[in-house]
């Protein structure tokens, strides 16, 4: 069974094109266009890593983050924040660390080093 990556993006684009790259890969791909719907999905179907971009309307990336790492059916999801906000590593302090933050726009090879450090291939 193919692992499963939430993204969780408010930009269509950005998320057609993380849905591409991880679906090419083998990845099962989740989808959410905020935060809520994020939390919401996350809790229904235990994702192997969630995609996080920050800066979304309704529940902010920050706070999806703590939610996510402080409900017992969620916690310890690893997270990889994608985002365009230059000192985002510095909201997680060490929660997160800067090697789970990566900076669009993004290198294709650059995500999915991050993926498979933490969850490894696709199968």
């Amino acid at each position: 069974m193919a692992k499963t990556i939430l993204i969780v993006e408010d930009e269509e684009a950005v998320r057609e094109l993380e849905k591409f790259i991880l679906e090419a890969q083998g990845y099962e791909v989740m989808e959410a266009r905020d935060g809520l719907e994020g939390l919401a999905k996350a809790e229904f179907k235990r994702p192997d890593l969630i995609l996080l971009d920050l800066m979304m309307p309704d529940v902010s990336g920050h706070r999806m983050f703590e939610e996510i790492q402080e409900h017992p059916a969620t916690a310890g999801i690893p997270i990889v924040v994608v985002t365009g906000k230059p000192d985002a590593h510095e909201m997680f302090d060490d929660a997160i660390g800067p090697d789970n933050v990566i900076m669009k726009p993004f290198e294709a090879e650059a995500l999915l080093g991050r993926i498979r450090d933490h969850i490894g291939d696709p199968e």
